[in-house]
């Protein structure tokens, strides 16, 4: 029987006497079965369904029918991710979508996050490129509470009708329009606490006794000890910090008019000293039909977001002092503590507390469009957008003494930048059937101008802490200045034309043409992308009815297309120059402004172009209750865009030359399947996606027979580096990306002895407890040329789990995400295991091999005592880049736990509700990995990823308490 809840969520039903169970069902819920037992109230809350196949989908400019989609799309809809404590669309697609790789590899409040789909595929890998309520926008600081559904583009044919600017794949954001007719208020409020992962410092007595372990005079029994400071420098600048949300929204509609309009405050206090950011947001959605023929409407989003950057952030600074140096001094003159004898590191806090950073960030973003319905099934679409973005950095650093670390003049800063882009979209579509013939068809042209410009102004030995004081201060003040222009234009023309016989048999076409004049020069300025794909339902078969009389989907489908990249700077086609500061050329000459050459200019440059090949299945089972796809895919970048190294022995000014150059392949599955079902009043849906996926290099033109090696200094500062100078990574032709490059371990010298039998560095020999190098070339010696490919960052498998559990008006939201068959370069572990420069460590150091005694540990030897002192790490067992640091970086993580309950009926109608749910979450719970490092979740740069370093900002756990209600 039908029946509809009044304003509170009652319902009345009259059912026979025999009855013992009363079914649910809704056409945007999960159909639910309760128990009556002779009960005369039942309280029931059904959990949003995706709507099977008949959801949805949104592609390039229309949306299609799920069962209809030939393509790779992946989807999430709005609610799975409504409290997550995120405001960027990767974060939120963690682990929810097969072929989707994201790395949130920074706990920083704000911080960006890395998101991959099916492999890197260029040296210059594009980022994704985001859509959201049809405009080209940013997929940071966005209202999770505001979307409705992610989609997610993933083959050539669901992304070529983007052209040059989808070969990173498509993320289509649309967010919530207004429906319902009265209104309807939604406020929802969630504070949490944030937790970092740290690694436990040597403290005074343990640094004193290491200390004296190596001889270091400093610490002799000459000397006393006891009386030092004894000071935590990870509890000094790491603490709990603070995540707060608060959204509201209003929605509904009128005959004509649809409006949602929401508000959003967030704060983050990070978990570093001195580091904080703080968003607002606000957006209102409007469609208004103005006649039976004709609908406009506005999407408009406004946000700011002021952060106070960190100083000197990462788990490194507290390796960088050391826990016998004090923080504050003793009079107001001298407020901070000064350096102790035998040390010239910095005073950490006196660093962060005298520096002041403030970040701002505004933008503006807003499109409008008409619709107009015409006669021949014709409707006409145009779209205006505009977007304001600016962002400004002040920065005040203070003078002060702080031993042989200090700042002995002050500095004042302002950097400005702003990005003005104006979109227009004029499209024409058909849709119509014929009988068994449906076409649907659309064409369109686009074209995106921007403008963007930033200027710098700086000076030292100021008087004054604002930017005004520049301004009004006399000329004898040191000022650097600078600024730049960089405008931007691109015009495309784009089609599709999709068709269906009967709704089995299924094709469709779409081409690109993108015109990029600020890329590419006069000959090379335009790209065409055209894809093709077909499908076809064979459950709607009649062989397959029968052999299959439970499917409700079995469709097969293929697909190929091309997609472009122009993922460099603007201009490189020409000779751009730099206006520097006035030099002078000759004693009594006039000071004269000087240009110098950017980079050296390729008129040839061209798009680079990605080929995919895709074939999936999609298949859905008892009416829905299992259901998944599979795809397997191949595609080939060829004309990789790059920066060719330019040696100086060739005089050239500058060393920037980006040129084609190669092909990468990508090849791999993607799975994702689920089952959703109920026992009695429990419901549940579980459901998990996986990908599979090999990268390689299949040529890199005249350079095949010369490895890219990146990574330099990758590890730490001049004066605080350990591997610096050497590369440590190696991009080569036959290879992934980016493979580990250096020394192979094959063992442990168990004797001094044993250095005999084996090849020995030049001037060196190894000793007991030093790690063995392999003689890769077999020349009976140890030095650069032996160094090889020692682990692949990239992972095999990367998958996710969800489940989504309900009982009365209970819930339960679990998320898990991970990777397998990854490596870890683990550039953290010789700060966690050797006492380098004067810095400090952990107490993994006392694990070392002879340090207190003869005896071998696993852990290779720290030094050589000497009568005169101690060396440190002569076989260069720390100093090398070597496999002993690479480790297996698989894990799985616990990425959300989410407990809801929703308040019950009569409640709710006493306090004139219509839902209220309070939920306790935590994220970034749980870590399940082999990694001896802190967290194994890392990204990178393409040549450089999987390089764990001691200057990141460490992730933290959130535990977080939320309160959503509607009115």
């Amino acid at each position: 029987a039908a029946v509809s809840t009044n304003e509170a969520g009652e319902f009345r039903i009259n059912i026979s006497s025999a009855a013992d169970s009363l079914i649910f069902s809704h056409v945007e819920f999960e159909t639910r079965a309760v128990a009556i037992r002779n009960r005369s109230t039942v309280n029931i809350s059904l959990q949003p369904k995706d709507m099977g196949l008949d959801a949805v989908v949104v592609v390039g400019y229309g949306t299609q029918k799920r069962r209809d989609v030939t393509g790779a799309i992946g989807s999430v809809k709005g609610e799975a991710i409504k409290n997550m404590p995120v405001t960027d669309v990767a974060a939120a697609l963690q682990g929810r979508v097969a072929g989707v790789e994201v790395v949130k590899a920074s706990g920083e409040p704000g911080a960006p996050t890395q998101i991959t789909i099916r492999g890197v595929a260029s040296l210059s890998q594009p980022a994704p490129l985001y859509i959201v309520d049809g405009v080209r926008q940013d997929g940071n600081n966005i209202n999770m509470a505001d979307v409705a559904s992610f989609d997610v583009l993933k083959d050539a044919s669901a992304a070529s009708i983007y052209g040059a600017a989808a070969a990173g794949g498509v993320i289509i954001v649309t967010t919530k329009k207004g429906t319902g007719g009265k209104p309807t208020v939604n406020f929802n409020a969630r504070y949490g606490t944030t937790t970092p992962r740290m690694m436990d410092l040597l403290r005074r007595d343990d640094f004193i006794r290491l200390r004296k372990l190596i001889n270091d005079p400093v610490y002799g029994p000459q000397n006393q000890t006891d009386t030092l400071p004894d000071t935590d420098w990870a509890g000094a600048l790491f603490d709990k910090g603070t995540e707060e949300n608060y959204s509201l929204s209003i929605s509904g509609s009128s005959p004509n008019t649809n409006y949602f309009v929401s508000g959003l405050y967030n704060n983050q206090k990070g978990v570093f000293r001195k580091n904080s950011s703080e968003m607002y947001g606000f957006r209102v959605n409007t469609d208004i039909k103005v006649s039976d023929n004709i609908k406009i409407g506005e999407q408009l989003y406004v946000w700011q977001r002021n952060t106070v950057p960190p100083t000197g952030v990462s788990i490194n600074p507290p390796f960088r002092t050391i826990p016998t140096m004090g923080i504050y001094g003793n009079t107001p003159e001298n407020p901070w503590a000064k350096s102790p004898p035998g040390f010239a590191g910095p005073n950490l806090v006196a660093q962060i507390e005298t520096a002041h950073r403030q970040f701002t960030q505004a933008n503006f973003q807003g499109n409008a469009f008409a619709e107009i319905k015409l006669p021949l099934y014709l409707t006409f679409k145009t779209t205006l957008g505009y977007t304001y973005y600016n962002e400004e950095l002040n920065y005040y650093q203070e003078a002060y003494n702080a031993g042989p670390v200090s700042v002995n003049a002050t500095n004042l800063a302002k950097n400005n930048a702003s990005t003005r882009t104006i979109f227009t979209n004029y499209v024409l579509s058909f849709d119509h059937t014929f009988g068994e013939h449906s076409v649907n068809a659309l064409a369109g042209y686009e074209q995106i101008t921007g403008i963007t410009n930033g200027a710098q102004i700086g000076a030292t030995s100021v008087g004054g802490t604002s930017y005004a004081y520049l301004l009004t201060s006399d000329s004898r003040i040191n000022l650097a200045n600078g600024g730049y222009d960089d405008n931007a234009l691109i015009k495309s023309m784009f089609g599709r034309v999709s068709y269906d016989y009967g709704k089995k048999y299924f094709a469709s076409f779409s081409i690109r043409r993108d015109g990029n004049f600020q890329k590419f020069g006069p000959n090379n300025r335009y790209g065409v992308f055209p894809s093709g794909s077909v499908g076809w339902r064979i459950s709607d078969e009649p062989f397959m009815k029968s052999l299959l009389p439970q499917a409700n989907l079995v469709k097969l489908r293929g697909s190929y297309g091309v997609l472009g990249n122009s993922n460099i700077p603007s201009y490189v086609f020409l000779s751009t120059f730099d206006l520097v500061s006035a030099q002078n050329f000759a004693p009594g000459v006039v000071p004269v402004l000087n240009y110098t050459q950017q980079n050296i200019p390729n008129p040839n440059i061209k798009w680079e172009s990605m080929y995919e090949k895709n074939i999936g299945l999609d298949v859905e089972f008892m009416n829905g209750k299992l259901y998944g796809s599979i795809d397997w895919y191949d595609k080939t970048t060829k004309d990789m865009l790059y920066n060719l190294p330019i040696p100086t022995s060739a005089g050239m000014p500058v060393s920037i030359f980006i040129t084609n150059i190669g092909s990468v392949r990508n090849r791999g599955f993607e799975l994702a399947a689920g089952y959703r079902s109920n026992i009695g009043e429990l419901s549940y849906n579980i459901g998990i996606t996986g990908a599979f996926n090999k990268n390689k290099v299949l040529n890199l033109d005249n350079i095949n027979n010369n490895p890219i090696l990146a990574g330099d200094n990758n590890y730490g500062s001049a004066s605080f580096g350990i591997w610096t100078g050497q590369q440590l990574a190696s991009t080569k032709a036959g290879a992934p990306f980016g493979q580990f490059w250096g020394f192979k371990v094959i063992g442990m010298y168990q004797s001094d002895d044993d250095w005999k039998n084996y090849p020995q560095q030049e001037g060196k020999q190894g000793k007991k407890g030093d790690l063995i190098f392999a003689d890769m070339d077999d020349n009976k010696k140890i030095n650069e040329k032996d160094r090889t490919v020692i682990g692949n960052p990239y992972p095999d498998v990367v998958y996710g789990i969800t489940l989504n559990l309900g009982y009365k008006g209970f819930d339960l939201q679990a998320l898990f995400n991970g990777v397998a068959g990854v490596d870890i370069f683990n550039g953290v572990a010789p700060y966690a295991m050797s006492p380098f420069a004067d810095g400090n460590t952990t107490s993994k150091v006392f694990g070392a091999s002879m340090l207190e005694g003869d005896y071998l540990t696993s852990q290779p030897r720290i030094g050589e005592k000497t009568p005169t002192g101690f060396i440190l790490d002569p076989n260069r067992n720390y100093t090398w880049a070597n496999s002993y640091f690479v480790e297996n970086g698989s894990y799985l993580k616990l990425k959300q736990l989410q407990i809801g309950y929703n308040l019950p009926g009569k409640l709710l109608q006493k306090v004139k509700m219509k839902n209220a749910r309070v939920y306790v979450m935590g994220y970034n719970l749980l870590t399940f990995t082999k990694y001896n490092g802190i967290d194994p979740e890392l990204g990178g740069a393409v040549t450089t990823r999987g390089i764990d370093v001691p200057y990141k900002y460490p992730s933290a756990r959130i535990y977080s308490l939320g309160l959503d209600i509607t009115f």
